[in-house]
């Protein structure tokens, strides 16, 4: 005959042990989403560096003044090319979408605008150039109609995308 005592003492062991893997799972689970967040952070404070930065600055004007005289557009290439990695970082779940609209909406909606003729033009050669440029526009202007379906800037007229081009081209 089984003793009773050890029943339940190795019952209880085995719920504790269930109890422990839970914990353990729990505490994995929110130190990774801690560090997921850290990274995103990290992400995003080098791209706004490197966005706000001289070199970028140049490329951001070189690629106003393109898309302002609608002449010369390869210029306005390499700054898709930093939307198209920003893209990649939100696709990919690297930079929290939230946090992208709140740095890039203003620039990516307006760029997005300024570009969107000439990226249609590109794709007719190569159709997946700018595919994380035109999500990241997505994404963000979907946050912003969700936070803010009021905005001005969800559907800019040309006047203001002339503004803004102007604008970039002084800087």
């Amino acid at each position: 005959m089984p003793d009773p005592l050890a029943s339940w003492s190795t019952f209880a062991l085995a719920i504790l042990s269930f109890v422990a893997v839970g914990i353990s799972y729990w505490g994995i689970r929110s130190q990774a989403q801690s560090l997921a967040a850290s990274v995103s952070a990290d992400i995003c404070l080098k791209l706004i560096d490197r966005f706000d930065g001289p070199p970028m600055l140049v490329t951001r004007a070189l690629a106003a003044s393109a898309l302002l005289n609608k002449s010369n557009l390869d210029q306005a290439d390499d700054l898709f090319d930093f939307f198209e990695l920003v893209g990649l970082y939100v696709r990919r779940n690297m930079l929290d979408k939230e946090v992208a609209h709140s740095m890039f909406f203003h620039w990516v909606n307006l760029y997005w605008h300024a570009g969107r003729d000439y990226i249609v033009r590109t794709r007719q050669r190569s159709t997946e150039i700018y595919r994380d440029f035109e999500r990241l526009y997505e994404t963000v202007l979907a946050v912003e109609m969700k936070d803010a379906p009021k905005s001005r800037d969800i559907n800019p007229t040309e006047a203001d995308v002339e503004a803004f081009l102007k604008q970039e081209v002084s800087q």
